[in-house]
């Protein structure tokens, strides 16, 4: 199984869209648990970013806020949040398209 990494722009989360939910556990004590929801959508595409000998370093996926259906009906874009990176082995890996937009990575 392999593991896909995301990373997310903090400064572009909603902080309204946060929501929070109670409930009490075994030991009768009331928890509180704020949730952020997040959408991981998959590339139509993989995208290289980055490879060596026998990697390859491939943007998967995005990550974005869940639209409500009338922000879709009203065409409001899709806030996008960040990216999913996969490392891939070149021998066993499927062909993917050239990354065309910069992104930089620390390393």
């Amino acid at each position: 199984m392999s593991k896909i990494s995301i990373k997310i722009d903090l400064s572009k989360i909603d902080k309204t869209k946060i929501t929070e939910r109670k409930y009490t556990n075994k030991e009768g004590k009331e928890v509180v648990i704020r949730e952020y929801a997040l959408d991981i959508v998959p590339l139509k595409e993989k995208k290289l970013i980055k490879e060596g000998d026998t990697w390859a370093m491939v943007k998967t996926h995005f990550v974005a806020e869940p639209q409500t259906k009338e922000e879709r009906a009203n065409g409001q874009p899709s806030v996008i949040l960040g990216d999913g990176i996969v490392f891939e082995d070149k021998g066993t890996s499927a062909p993917y398209k050239v990354q065309e937009e910069e992104i930089n990575f620390p390393f």
